[in-house]
């Protein structure tokens, strides 16, 4: 693998996701555009919306003098005038669900006239770059590290997996397809997790599921206390843990409501999101929320209703199925006395 000493940062960005509106006029053309050496950014639907003037006039007069569009604008594209040349965007589901598109900026932040072919004058917040590749975000040359740091939800933050990162670009430069020695090793390590995970769901069944996640999640660091959840309200379970640095006063108590479903094959059965939205709207407060399920994977619209449900919630709420319940059982093990 190639050195890391050059300096750069990674930064995943979502503009447009396929389950949005309009996702079928704006993807191709922005993923054109990306071909064509122009990275571009979302917010920037008014002539008004140069992050460069938004920062000037709130230096001037105040964040308070900004208006609605300026202030949204402003929290969601800032990030745009901190990258440099040679840093990477990494486009997520570019240009359709489940691929992942590469570039490299080659330049400093620009803000464009309109230029879709409609006129309908959004992302003209701009970026030159060089088109490096897309792949597909499960492949076996994406090392699942860096595959979680790419399905987390936000519009755009950066990726702390640099080493992970090289050697996706390493893989790609070199045209590997997953045969390696590595990337054989890493899918039988893969089959035998999801195996794993198949052999849950048949051993617990239903309701059988949760003493066996009661245990196993009570064993994750940082977590105080794990209690069965009243269940009308859409928890079978609770988890109180702490998050943030250890530091005084940089640290919270965070109480999670917990759905927990034995099931089998792509996660479709969106009945959890429905409990964990009820829960969310019950009397417990609630600060997050965790669907753990022997489900494989998940399909696009179980992942669509999931993000629906963050944005409408202000929540996090994280998903735990497949292979990433297979490993979290096998680190931290079965107290067979806790589930007898």
């Amino acid at each position: 693998m190639a050195e890391l000493s050059e300096e750069y940062t990674i930064y995943a960005v979502k503009v447009v996701q396929p389950w949005e509106d309009e996702n079928d006029y704006w993807i191709p053309r922005i993923y054109e555009e990306l071909k064509a050496r122009r990275a571009r950014l979302g917010w920037g639907y008014y002539d008004g919306a140069d992050i460069r003037k938004i920062k000037e006039k709130s230096d001037e007069r105040g964040w308070d003098f900004l208006s609605e569009d300026e202030s949204t604008t402003w929290r969601h594209v800032w990030f745009a005038l901190a990258v440099k040349p040679g840093d990477y965007f990494v486009y997520i589901n570019m240009p359709k669900y489940g691929k992942c598109t590469i570039v490299r900026i080659t330049g400093g932040y620009d803000f464009s006239a309109v230029w879709d072919q409609e006129e309908q004058g959004d992302f003209r917040h701009c970026l030159p770059c060089k088109f490096i590749a897309t792949f597909d975000r499960n492949a076996d040359i994406v090392h699942p590290f860096l595959r979680q740091r790419l399905g987390l939800q936000r519009a755009w933050y950066r990726v702390y997996a640099r080493a992970e990162f090289q050697e996706l670009l390493d893989a790609i430069r070199e045209g590997e397809k997953g045969e390696s020695a590595v990337s054989r090793l890493q899918e039988a390590i893969n089959q035998h997790l999801m195996q794993i995970a198949h052999e849950t769901y048949r051993n617990f069944p239903g309701k059988n599921l949760e003493p066996l996640l009661f245990d196993a999640l009570g064993k994750l660091p940082n977590v105080k206390r794990v209690e069965k959840g009243p269940d009308v309200n859409g928890a079978d379970l609770e988890i109180e843990f702490e998050s943030g640095l250890t530091m005084t006063g940089l640290q919270r108590v965070e109480f999670c409501a917990v759905q927990v479903k034995s099931y089998e094959g792509a996660m479709d059965y969106t009945k959890a999101i429905e409990d964990i939205r009820r829960a969310f709207r019950s009397d417990r407060e609630y600060t997050c929320g965790l669907i753990v399920s022997t489900a494989l994977e998940m399909t696009e619209d179980f992942e669509r209703q999931l993000q629906e449900l963050r944005a409408e919630s202000n929540k996090e709420v994280g998903i735990l199925i497949g292979k990433d319940l297979a490993y979290l059982l096998m680190k931290y093990g079965i107290d067979r006395k806790a589930i007898a």
